[in-house]
């Protein structure tokens, strides 16, 4: 697959991502302050409904991205690899439970403490998982910019 589809599948599937977690965090965050129990049950089975795309992107980004970056030894290389690392970690280990068992626990009547302790778990790992991505997503346009060639301004007024 040639370099320039590559960067564009990434890139789709960075911002992807980024918009997808940015959404859950903020509808979560509203819907909990303004909405009805429904509302939340509503919101937290869309979110689990949503979870397979979020995914997709951030392994689309991860593949992308290795194939990128072959076997750079570059430090921005490594440090945008060890997030990946840490976010899918999160993702596996505490957002994708939280998300099953909000929705599971949403369904009942009562919010309850153990409910409110997971949103509150699940929203700093989400608010962690945003910014690791983000501080990718700015790595990632300064390889760009440096890989960007250098535009030669025309030569004006050249005739005699």
């Amino acid at each position: 697959m040639p370099r320039s589809s590559l960067v564009r599948i990434h890139l789709a599937a960075a911002v992807g991502a980024l918009a997808l977690i940015a959404t859950f965090l903020v509808s979560s965050a509203v819907t909990e302050l303004t909405g009805s129990a429904g509302d939340v049950h509503s919101l937290r089975q869309r979110i689990v409904l949503g979870l397979p795309l979020l995914i997709g992107c951030l392994a689309a980004a991860a593949l992308t991205g290795r194939r990128l970056a072959r076997n750079s030894r570059a430090a921005v290389i490594r440090r945008k690899q060890r997030r990946m690392q840490v976010v899918a970690a999160i993702g596996i280990i505490m957002l994708v439970p939280c998300a099953l068992i909000l929705d599971a626990r949403t369904a009942g009547a009562s919010a309850g403490s153990v409910v409110i302790a997971l949103e509150i778990a699940e929203t700093l790992a989400g608010a962690l998982n945003l910014t690791l991505l983000l501080l990718n997503f700015r790595d990632g346009r300064g390889i760009t910019r440096r890989r960007a060639p250098v535009s030669r301004a025309p030569v004006v007024g050249t005739g005699a």
